[in-house]
């Protein structure tokens, strides 16, 4: 995929996974497809790598859905990574914290929730 074909899917796509989900307690959070990974992110350097390969990050409470395109490898990986992080950005932020202390990544209701959500990917399609 091309960049020019993954912002019309986002465009098509997103206000639909918007409407489909409803409207969490902050600001709809923006997709922001500008770094390679969360390392490039959060270091501030563009090229910086590590062992993690995540396709995504939502950081609801700044507003933003990050995707890592060099890790999105189709249409339905870029659907799956939007509707998981905007599952996250719908869900309690005090539960969401909670959990994530309280459980591994696999035991985690707001995660298995955020799983369960990406199978719905085929909706959004044009």
């Amino acid at each position: 995929m091309n960049t020019d074909e993954i912002q019309n899917i986002i465009d098509y796509a997103y206000p639909k996974i918007q409407s489909y989900y409803g409207k969490g307690s902050l600001d709809y959070p923006i997709i922001d497809t500008s770094y390679k990974n969360t390392y490039a992110l959060h270091s501030g350097e563009p090229e910086a790598t590590g062992e993690h390969a995540e396709t995504s990050i939502a950081e609801y409470w700044n507003g933003v859905i990050y995707l890592y395109l060099p890790n999105i490898k189709d249409k339905e990986g870029l659907l799956r990574a939007i509707i998981h992080e905007y599952t996250h950005y719908t869900q309690d932020s005090e539960l969401f914290s909670k959990y994530k202390a309280m459980y591994s990544y696999d035991e985690d209701p707001t995660e298995i929730e955020a799983h369960k959500n990406e199978e719905d990917w085929q909706l959004f399609i044009k």
